[in-house]
């Protein structure tokens, strides 16, 4: 069995499954497109603080990094693609012009017999209707899906413990070599759901977009306590424990945030409407994900306070990585000033650096480390 893969974008998450794949004992050769990172990951030399990296790649001894695709192409039948998705707003919400652009370079190599993986997230149909039709002049050449379910903070903890393991392909081959390669370094024991790549496409951007309808359930319901006098946490515990539940992501806090969660939620919705199926409930999900924001930033209006701290804005709690993206703190931060209230952030140098870029001075702040 070829114990060779190719990962084209080794950005933050592809280098972390690129280490991982290098541990479970397989030669991995990493594509990217600037220079100096690739010298420093190859020098061993790159920083960051997502937690396990330095650890992995100051341990790797089949790893390399190389800015030439045709190297990576030729490394591997097993190629998979982590690139940037960003949502554009458009018919189809995500952007994938990266994503296509690697798809049409990859096909002007004519390269024959490979399985490519694309590890991002795409609207459902992307393969079938757009990536398969940029690969055409590769012959005997797969084009699948296997996106991940981690999240940037905790990226290794979330490649080792999955619950699913995601495949969409029409390759049996390929499902079987999957699973041996993930077989190889994770520590659970997940569930393999092998669909075809519409389906899984589907599954992708629908499961994030169940988690954030249990959240903004959750978080209704606590305003709900709060605004009688019941104890939401008692409350929300008892209605957790039933297994047709859960108590995973259905506790009392903050609105959802960060880069997927959001997006995923409107991308569905999005896709939903052009099937011309009902997504009020998707509506629902993002609207309320807004006024439990305005509810909880009334809750410390009522202290009548002249000032008030904010402490700890990453959109996840005790993040190591400063990120702030749809940040529930810093959106009920910003609903005080816009209220006439001063507003001290105290978090890490690293963190309130990100907090100016994109507020500037409406803010005090207080680096806290």
């Amino acid at each position: 069995m070829d114990k060779n893969i190719s990962v084209i974008g080794i950005g933050k998450l592809g280098l972390g499954l690129s280490l991982l794949i290098e541990k479970g004992g397989y030669n991995v050769c990493g594509v990217d497109i600037f220079p100096d990172y690739v010298n420093c990951l190859n020098s061993k030399s790159y920083k960051t603080k997502e937690p396990l990296y330095e650890e992995l790649l100051n341990n790797s001894k089949k790893f390399c990094a190389t800015t030439k695709i045709e190297e990576g192409l030729e490394f591997s039948d097993i190629i998979f693609i982590v690139v940037q998705t960003p949502n554009s707003g458009g018919d189809k919400f995500y952007d994938h012009s990266i994503l296509s652009n690697l798809l049409t370079k990859i096909n002007s190599y004519k390269v024959k017999n490979k399985h490519i993986i694309i590890g991002c997230t795409v609207m459902p149909n992307y393969i079938n209707t757009i990536g398969k039709y940029l690969l055409q002049d590769c012959e005997n050449t797969t084009l699948n899906y296997n996106p991940e379910f981690v999240a940037q903070g905790e990226i290794v903890n979330g490649f080792l413990n999955p619950d699913i393991i995601l495949i969409g392909s029409d390759s049996k081959e390929l499902h079987h070599r999957l699973k041996e390669l993930y077989d190889s370094f994770i520590l659970t024991k997940p569930k393999y759901c092998v669909l075809r790549p519409l389906e899984a496409e589907i599954v992708k951007i629908s499961l994030n977009g169940f988690i954030t309808t249990k959240l903004s359930f959750a978080n209704m319901i606590s305003d709900v306590c709060d605004s009688v006098g019941a104890d939401k946490n008692s409350v929300l515990d008892s209605i957790g424990s039933d297994s047709r539940i859960g108590n995973k992501y259905f506790k009392p806090g903050y609105s959802f945030g960060g880069p997927c969660f959001p997006r995923d939620t409107r991308a569905l919705k999005q896709f939903v409407d052009q099937t011309n199926i009902n997504s009020d409930l998707l509506k629902a999900t993002t609207l309320y994900n807004d006024e439990h924001i305005i509810f909880q930033a009334n809750q410390l209006l009522a202290e009548k306070k002249d000032e008030y701290i904010i402490e700890n804005v990453c959109y996840k709690e005790k993040s190591k990585i400063p990120l702030i993206e749809e940040s529930a703190k810093l959106k009920i931060a910003k609903y005080l000033v816009d209220k006439g209230k001063k507003v001290t952030i105290y978090d890490t140098k690293e963190t309130i650096n990100e907090v100016k870029k994109e507020y500037g001075n409406i803010f005090s702040y207080n680096d806290i480390i």
